[in-house]
């Protein structure tokens, strides 16, 4: 099956609650994000995690990987012995990682071998909190990097991914690291203000996949940023060399003078299909943020857990707007719509939240959903643009524009863009107003024209 998933994540071991102390909430982007990333791993099913760590034992001159029956490890050294990650090892994976960087010419040496290693927290926190809803942990190999040429990192990624293309498991790679360790004054690497230009750098060229763009910066930039990071991120590039993706920075911050990024590389490749072990109705791994957060809200109300928390990364958390939820079935039949063309709500994310129940439960055109619809359910958010006036048919779009009629006495009618069956402006206009109960010879009213962004497929 090869390569189904690929993440960067930070480490900050406040990331776990058992060790926060109640300082969670100052680091919550990264947590909403991390939780974002277990739910498609979840939906992934990964039966290998290869995942470089910058705290595994280092070498110089080789790259590093581990080779063992069991991986085990616990956040004892951080007040939490009672919060750990145990897997076995993935020993097929890492001699055929460690022939193909052998073959390549990639210098490389197993830093550990026989029955256990302890694991690091730059290998605890991204998988605590990967597995944490997961049923079993999938085998493991963890990579460390070197102090060898940034090429030489991206040469090793290609070993990697030759190795996982010719082994019959799904495999996720995970690089952790974090970014500049001296955006603050009080940083634990004391304080730099090119920290700041470095993060800014390395998001920039994971959101845009700019491998250039990282081999490209001054060494002297990298060394005052102080970072642990970037060779990870050099090994992932290798590893997604040639296939096809599209990266999704879903959050990022350094509240502490340390940068936290977490982004999930959008792997495309048409064999990559979510895990029949996945739970059912959960959202694929290429799921946006806001329709993930619409699928959980629907999800937690039809099942009876209550409402979620309507968070999002404050990447795509955006101004306050109107918004559409639309449910579809899996034959592509609607199943429900509701919205609001102007905000109701404080944020983005509760007004998605508000009106995905509400397309679950209270389009009077259903009944309300049941769980066992849960299952291939569709889901698509329509984020609304301000409407503006028109002063007729020929200036409306419908692939392109939706629309709103709005009369005299007060009532209006919406129609969303590129629907199925409405072609011409002269249908949208028919259908918005039969929709509403508006007569076009004996009311009065306005046309207003938006645009939208939407998120998932009608």
């Amino acid at each position: 099956m090869s390569l189904v998933g690929c993440f960067v994540t930070p480490h900050p071991p406040l990331l776990i609650p058992e060790v926060a102390s109640g300082k969670i909430a100052e680091v919550r982007a990264t947590a909403d994000a991390m939780r974002l990333l277990a739910e498609r791993t979840l939906s992934l099913g990964p039966d290998v995690v290869v995942i470089m760590s910058p705290h595994a034992p280092l070498d110089r001159f080789f790259m590093g990987l581990s080779a063992v029956d069991e991986h085990e490890g616990t956040f004892r050294s951080f007040g939490a012995p009672e919060v750990g990650f145990k897997a076995s090892g993935g020993l097929e994976l890492a001699e055929s990682i460690r022939q193909a960087a052998e073959s390549s010419g990639v210098p490389v040496r197993t830093f550990a071998t026989g029955r256990r290693v302890d694991l690091d927290h730059g290998v605890l926190v991204p998988l605590v909190l990967l597995f944490s809803g997961a049923s079993e942990n999938p085998k493991l190999v963890v990579l460390s990097f070197s102090y060898l040429e940034p090429e030489a990192h991206v040469a090793f990624g290609r070993a990697v991914a030759s190795a996982i293309d010719d082994h019959d498991a799904r495999v996720l790679f995970v690089a952790s690291g974090d970014m500049s360790h001296r955006l603050i004054p009080g940083a634990p690497a004391g304080f730099s203000p090119r920290g700041a230009e470095f993060d800014r750098t390395v998001v920039d060229a994971v959101g845009s996949a700019d491998l250039e763009a990282l081999l490209a910066m001054p060494r002297e930039l990298v060394r005052e940023a102080g970072e642990c990071g970037l060779r990870s991120l050099f090994t992932m590039f290798g590893v997604l060399e040639g296939r096809d993706f599209e990266p999704e920075v879903l959050s990022y911050e350094g509240p502490f003078g340390v940068g936290y990024l977490v982004a999930d590389m959008g792997l495309r490749d048409d064999d990559v299909a979510p895990s029949g072990e996945a739970h059912a109705g959960s959202a694929s791994a290429a799921e946006h943020p806001l329709v993930a957060l619409a699928r959980r809200a629907i999800e937690g109300h039809v099942r009876g857990e209550g409402l979620v928390e309507p968070s999002l990364p404050p990447a795509i958390s955006g101004e306050r707007a109107g918004v559409f939820v639309s449910l579809h079935r899996p034959d592509g039949s609607l199943r429900g719509c509701v919205g609001t063309v102007a905000p109701t709500q404080p944020s983005l994310a509760e007004e998605v939240a508000l009106n995905a129940v509400s397309a679950a439960t209270r389009d009077p055109r259903f009944t309300p959903l049941a769980s066992e619809e849960l299952l291939g359910l569709r889901v698509a958010v329509d984020v609304l643009g301000e409407p503006e006036e028109v002063a007729g048919v020929a200036d409306l779009d419908p692939a392109h524009y939706g629309l709103i009629v709005r009369t005299d006495d007060g009532r209006q009618a919406l129609l969303l863009p590129d629907l199925p069956g409405v072609d011409t402006a002269e249908q949208q206009l028919r259908v918005t107003c039969r929709k509403g109960r508006i007569d076009r010879k004996a009311d009065r009213f306005r046309l207003f024209r938006f645009r939208v962004t939407r998120y998932g497929t009608h």
